[in-house]
């Protein structure tokens, strides 16, 4: 047998017997697996294939002959330096398509209806939203009672001026010109592919190409990045634009620094508190992190402030146009959101995150840590790099967090996501060094099966946090806000909370937030009537006991009579008509799904 084909016949023995191990492991991790994709179907479910191919595969090349054998698997590491950008493009599609596949393309709660409904502002030319009733009652704090989640009372009565920054809805607002209504919510996937392939690029510049293969991969199945890559908020675009931004600190093209400010005045504008993020950018871009210009260092910090200035003039100016104030936001007075006192507590809660939802990550850094500890020798990067530049992009996030509110729910993890990626190319480079203490023939192969395992966990792990149910789990606000669009009549006026920013998205009718009323329910009812309005009450199953408790007196918090509509299955979504319980009118309820 020529030399050359049996060298082509063990590396590609050894190539399917790797395939069939990493199989292996995800199958035995995750239970298995369903591929369907057009006419593509691919199934894992048993880990006896895996198994026989891969042992069939390893034994075969064996015995094709010992040297071929070795070779074929020290190739494994050349193989990954040399595709690192095929890897990362296939990782970058797999994140987008989750986020396509599971997205929840739904307006709901207080975040993604205010994202989408700003957009949909932003894109007919309008920057606020308008509501003549506000100006026509003379109810105590009338402004706030007429106020949808994702709004807050502008700077003039009856004006209703968004509570989150423009730059995500921007984004969505141009998506929504090409794409029509599905637009704004095909761009936080976008932006997860952006988060991958900006982590690899990342990972090969400070470290190495496989360091940014390892650090994709963990990105892409991170629980916390899964979960929100389905939903359209401002976690992940944020973190794409910070990625982009370092990027072009550290890259050596002559315009980077001015490239780095531009793009981070974009993060800006998603997400403001995290200004502290652009100083390890600007030290990034001056030098001061590894890469060294031409230019003085004064010169460049200069060039990166004229690519931020713009943003933020428009972030100061959207501000003032909103809120009478350049310094005010839609959160309210900056010593209302921090406070000292916060930082003991969600330290706790973000290091148990942390452990837990990133679990395996930790795992791989410490191993590579006892790894690298006990092999000693020669050959490796440094990771003095990503590690000094994970050092200060966590101690930027951690410092707009720690002070910030306290939040029971594990998902507000998603706050520290914009510093995940940089922690993750540190963990790629730990591993990547560590692999290289082992012998040639194994590093490869070993370095992709504890990657597999680390990414199958994670995957389990957003599962187990129900990132592939939230389609499912939101879906009720928009059949409800679709549904209401098609039966309220013109003249209505609804009294919601929770589904208070879908009903005004998507049925463009007045909502009364009944938390926020200051005057007696009925004389509102009445009011209302006398200007010629229906009024109808919105609650979700859960928001029963809060309606009463907050009305104790108010027959019609007591929800006694037949609702005109239950919607939703997991929560249920009540459209109440409070004309028919006066009425003793016969209704029959429209159950919809």
């Amino acid at each position: 047998m020529p030399s050359s084909f049996r060298s082509f016949s063990s590396r590609t023995l050894v190539a399917i017997g790797t395939c069939a191990l990493i199989v292996l492991v995800i199958v035995a991790i995750t239970g298995g697996f369903v591929i369907d994709a057009g006419p593509l179907h691919l199934s894992a479910r048993r880990i006896a294939a895996p198994l026989v191919v891969t042992l069939l595969a390893w034994i075969a090349a064996g015995a094709i002959g010992r040297a071929e054998l070795l070779e074929s698997a020290a190739a494994i590491d050349g193989f990954l330096d040399r595709h690192a950008t095929a890897i990362g493009l296939v990782l970058a599609a797999s994140a987008a398509a989750v986020g396509v596949a599971y997205g929840t393309y739904s307006a709901s709660g207080a975040d993604a209806s205010g994202y989408v409904s700003q957009a949909q502002l932003l894109a007919t030319g309008r920057s606020v939203m308008e509501e003549p009733l506000a100006r026509q009652v003379a109810w105590p704090d009338r402004e706030w009672a007429f106020t949808p989640l994702g709004y807050r009372p502008g700077r003039t009565p009856g004006e209703l001026a968004p509570t989150y920054p423009s730059g995500l809805p921007l984004a969505m607002a141009g998506a929504q010109v090409i794409a029509g209504e599905v637009g704004p919510y095909l761009v936080v996937p976008l932006l997860g592919a952006v988060v991958v392939l900006s982590t690899l690029a990342l990972g090969a510049l400070l470290h190495s190409r496989p360091a940014g293969i390892i650090a994709a991969a963990l990105v892409t199945t991170s629980p916390i990045s899964v979960f929100q890559i389905v939903q359209p908020m401002s976690d992940v675009p944020v973190t794409a634009w910070w990625m982009v931004a370092m990027l072009f600190a550290v890259s050596p093209v002559p315009a980077g620094p001015l490239a780095a400010g531009a793009t981070a005045g974009i993060a800006l504008l998603t997400r403001p508190n995290l200004f502290p993020l652009a100083i390890p950018i600007a030290l990034a871009s001056a030098g001061w992190l590894g890469v060294r210009r031409e230019r003085s260092a004064p010169r460049i910090l200069l060039a990166f402030a004229s690519g931020l200035a713009p943003a933020i003039a428009v972030l100061l100016l959207m501000q003032w146009r909103w809120y009478g104030n350049p310094f005010t936001t839609g959160y309210g007075a900056v010593g209302d959101l921090f406070s000292a006192a916060n930082i003991g507590q969600n330290l706790r809660d973000y290091s148990t995150r942390l452990l837990v939802g990133e679990k395996p990550a930790v795992v791989l850094a410490a191993l590579s840590l006892l790894l690298l500890a006990f092999r000693r020798s020669g050959g490796a990067a440094s990771v003095r790099q990503a590690a000094l530049t994970a050092l200060l992009v966590a101690i930027a996030v951690l410092a707009c967090y720690l002070p910030y509110a306290v939040f029971a729910e594990w998902w507000y993890l998603r706050f520290l996501l914009p510093a995940l990626p940089f922690a993750f190319v540190l963990v790629g480079a730990l591993l990547t060094n560590a692999s290289r203490r082992l012998h040639p023939a194994v590093s490869g192969l070993a370095m992709l099966v504890v990657l597999a395992a680390a990414c199958s966990f994670n995957i389990l792990e957003a599962s187990r946090q129900e990132a592939f149910n939230m389609q499912r789990y939101e879906a009720r606000y928009r059949t409800a806000g679709k549904y209401f669009d098609a039966i309220l009549p013109a003249n209505a006026v609804v009294f919601s909370v929770q589904q208070s920013g879908s009903v005004r998205h998507y049925a463009q009718v007045p909502i009364v937030r009944w938390d926020l009323l200051r005057v007696d329910p009925d004389a509102a009812l009445a009011r209302l009537r006398t200007l010629g309005r229906r009024p109808y009450l919105v609650v979700e199953d859960w928001e029963a006991t809060d309606l009463r408790a907050r009305f104790p007196q108010w027959p019609i918090a007591r929800l006694d009579w037949t609702p005109r509509a239950d919607i939703g299955d997991e929560r249920r979504v009540l459209l109440f008509d409070p004309a028919d319980r006066s009425t003793q009118a016969r209704v029959i309820t429209d159950r919809v799904h």
